[in-house]
């Protein structure tokens, strides 16, 4: 689980305070998390499947929650498709991978090889509570 604190130090800004909500003010509805790579073992891999690992998620208990969200992978292209340069690939998380918090996730279209490393949106919805 230690290991895992040390990918997201320089990437996501630590919030400790509650933040005062302004009126008409944004609020973020996703949880942070970095795309792993693929299931894979030694000598095979599976790229149907991508390991996530979420912010603040450092248990099988607490990733048991996420199963059943929904993914969304935003990234940018060359090209305007619909007005906009930004596109998504939408996905779910289908189980818990291990005990340190990461998940498996399944894709409409598998991640690409690029996307290693790279953030991913969990959106909290649909919600089981």
């Amino acid at each position: 689980a230690d290991f895992y604190k040390g990918l997201f130090a320089g990437r996501f800004r630590a919030t400790t305070q509650p933040v005062n909500m302004v009126k008409g003010e944004s609020c973020r509805l996703y949880v942070r998390g970095l795309i792993l790579g693929y299931k894979r073992a030694r000598t095979n891999q599976t790229c149907h499947t991508s390991l996530i690992k979420l912010e603040n998620v450092n248990d099988k208990s607490a990733a048991d929650f996420y199963k059943g969200k929904k993914l969304c992978y935003v990234y940018k292209a060359k090209t305007k498709k619909k007005g906009t340069t930004y596109r998504t690939s939408w996905g779910k998380v289908t189980r818990v991978h291990g005990t340190s918090g990461v998940v498996r996730a399944k894709f409409k279209n598998n991640l690409p090889p690029s996307s290693m490393g790279g953030k991913i949106r969990c959106m909290l919805y649909p919600s089981t509570i």
